[in-house]
């Protein structure tokens, strides 16, 4: 935890290395928990006289190629610039726009960790391969599920071997049992409450 307001006003520098098994929630995307995930975070006041925080991360992430399934080692590098603001109100006010600087509700106890986390897990691809199964195409699965028929394509080939039917409306009358009358109102459909 850090005072985010005091690090921008002393113009404090830190930086290190966090395990990557101590931040669960991007382990879980990972192929194994092993390594780590080098920051480096300089506060300032930005030009708006703002409390400011830069941030760079780098790491080499361990994810299953989406097209063989073995693991590929991808280079993180990240680069991310964010100002602080002392109240929700503050920053609800705040227009979204494609600033390179996002704003962020700040605080004397501010989660550093946390915040490096999400930003590793925002450079994660959607779709990582190795350069070599980029090459090839589509992933295994997605060839795979393309050669496979498709389950309803039997109903449509009987389709095509069945007569019309003709519509209600030029169907014969049929013939109610004496006695009964045949009234014009709508059914109920199944499953309806009397």
């Amino acid at each position: 935890m850090v005072d985010v307001f005091q690090m921008a006003r002393l113009g404090s520098r830190l930086e290190g290395r966090i395990a990557i098994a101590d931040m669960p929630r991007l382990s879980s995307a990972l192929a194994h928990r092993s390594g780590t995930l080098g920051y480096h975070c300089v506060g300032h006041i930005d030009e708006h006289g703002r409390p400011a925080l830069q941030l760079q991360i780098e790491a080499l992430l361990p994810v299953r190629c989406d097209r063989c399934g073995e693991v590929l080692d991808l280079p993180l590098r990240a680069h991310r610039k964010f100002f602080f603001v002392r109240t929700e109100t503050e920053l609800a006010a705040i227009p979204i726009d494609d600033s390179p600087e996002e704003a962020l509700l700040g605080s004397d106890r501010f989660d550093l960790q946390s915040l490096i986390e999400d930003e590793a897990i925002l450079q994660l691809p959607i779709s990582p391969r190795h350069k070599f199964c980029e090459a090839l195409g589509e992933p295994v699965g997605a060839a795979a599920a393309a050669d496979r028929p498709h389950p309803f394509a039997p109903l449509a080939a009987l389709r095509g071997h069945l007569r019309p039917s003709r519509p209600i409306s030029q169907r014969p009358a049929e013939h109610a049992p004496s006695g009964a009358r045949r009234t014009g109102g709508a059914r109920k459909p199944h499953g309806s409450s009397r």
